[in-house]
């Protein structure tokens, strides 16, 4: 739905659209994760990892790889002293069914991976942060958690298995997931101790009725 210049900005601030979300047009993705995290009252290092993971995403054109990232992101959300829901359950876009990870934050939609996802060959959404995308200031068009066929393929996996075995076994990095996990915060850290600490994360599914 295009929004007019004069319309009230759908971000809720109060101002013209033009005046606000409007500008948001020739910013780029690191700046809109920027401004996204800043409108939302959260600590710059929550950006700083966003950017990192999207810029990790665009190296390693990680398409569909909505379990890893979020995994990836999970870790690294908690170890800046947050307490982020790790989710998976279906998603209803473009008259399409799939199975689908994302981060939940104080209750917010936090979906970086929907941007790579593959949907009819295309990406479903730009980036959705704290339950808007980033780019028209509007909730996400995508439906999540709804009811469907049920988990199943490749995501019935990556949901019942244990969460260190699914971090170690990521082929793509020499230390698992947690090599991403180290990119995202820009830090080492003792990875046994992560996989102890961690041991225990189960998915949350969720299924909206």
């Amino acid at each position: 739905m295009k929004i007019g210049r004069n319309y009230p900005c759908p971000c809720g601030s109060g101002k013209k659209y033009k005046h606000c979300c409007l500008q948001r047009e020739s910013m780029s993705t690191e700046q809109l994760i920027r401004a996204a995290v800043n409108e939302n009252g959260y600590d710059d290092r929550i950006a700083d990892v966003l950017c990192n993971l999207n810029r990790y995403m665009q190296r390693k054109q990680w398409w569909g790889a909505c379990h890893a990232s979020c995994s990836a992101l999970y870790v690294a959300l908690s170890e800046l002293g947050y307490s982020p829901k790790l989710c998976i359950g279906e998603m209803m876009g473009q008259g399409l069914y799939f199975d689908h990870s994302w981060i939940e934050l104080d209750g917010k939609i936090i979906d970086m991976a929907i941007s790579m996802t593959l949907l009819g060959g295309a990406p479903a959404s730009e980036p959705i942060l704290f339950g808007k995308n980033i780019r028209n200031c509007m909730e996400p068009i995508i439906e999540y958690g709804v009811p469907g066929r049920g988990i199943e393929g490749e995501s019935l996996i990556v949901m019942n298995l244990p969460f260190t075995d699914y971090m170690d076994a990521f082929p793509d990095e020499k230390d698992g997931l947690w090599g991403v996990v180290r990119e995202l915060l820009e830090k080492e850290f003792d990875i046994d101790v992560l996989r102890n600490k961690y041991r225990d994360v189960e998915r949350s599914v969720i299924r909206n009725e």
